[in-house]
């Protein structure tokens, strides 16, 4: 492996391991607030993290055992969870914002879904490189077909938008405490939607796996998204530690 790929594999790991214990942080909240809106969001939390999973196992093998994961694998971790994502944080943010138009937001994302599984594996079946293809000269980098390429800014979107507008409804309360969350909500979002952007751009700018400035660039995305996820964690939990530091300067 290079160094870009080290360091790709090991910041995606440390990535994957922080948002797997907020988003199971967050989960655990629902035994003592019983509100099914901690169930949906760290699981939606989890969700969104899953793409950078397979860098991490393959990242995982290759110290143990000097494998990767097989590209099919690689593939149907990275994806087929999405939706389900998707749907988890839809509910969660109808919960809280339109719950009048709850029914038709989860029965359009459950038909799209369903839809993506489905051209999913028919693609998968046909052709893995219809999917994306694996670049050669670098074991963590894929290069996505339109199909997958478009599904995955689409989640993006749709996830910062709803993400932003129900962060700004906080930003405008009178209590400070729920200032603080709608801000930190509102970059969590933005700066995963930066991360996740430029993460899957920097296979096509740079070509040239030993360039260093590509090596900086993996670990800049990558310190970005875990940024996002404890942005994240504060927007919903605001711990006592992060009180203290964004209360006082609120």
């Amino acid at each position: 492996m290079e160094l870009v790929d080290v360091l790709q594999g090991s910041f995606s790991l440390i990535f994957v391991i922080i948002s797997l214990i907020i988003g199971l942080t967050i989960f655990s909240k629902f035994f003592e607030h019983k509100n099914r809106l901690f169930v949906l969001v760290g699981l939606s939390w989890i969700g969104i993290c899953i793409p950078w999973v397979p860098d991490s196992t393959s990242f995982i093998m290759n110290l143990f055992v000097q494998r990767f994961l097989h590209v099919g694998w690689y593939f149907i971790i990275g994806n087929v969870f999405l939706p389900i994502a998707l749907l988890t944080w839809l509910i969660a943010y109808t919960d809280m914002i339109k719950k009048k138009a709850q029914k038709k937001v989860v029965l359009i994302t459950v038909i799209l879904s369903i839809l993506f599984e489905i051209m999913f594996f028919a693609l998968f079946l046909i052709d893995l490189d219809l999917i994306g293809v694996i670049n050669p000269s670098r074991p963590f980098t894929v290069d996505f077909g339109i199909f997958i390429t478009v599904y995955l800014l689409l989640i993006i979107l749709v996830m910062v938008v709803t993400g932003v507008i129900f962060a700004q409804k906080s930003v405008k309360s009178g209590d400070r405490e729920v200032r603080v969350k709608g801000k930190l909500l509102r970059a969590a979002f933005i700066t995963f939607a930066i991360a996740a952007i430029l993460d899957s751009l920097l296979g096509t700018i740079f070509e040239d796996p030993t360039d260093p400035l590509l090596a900086v660039m993996v670990v800049v995305v990558r310190i970005l998204l875990i940024f996002s996820a404890l942005e994240f964690y504060g927007g919903f939990l605001l711990p006592r530690w992060m009180k203290e530091i964004f209360i006082r300067n609120e």
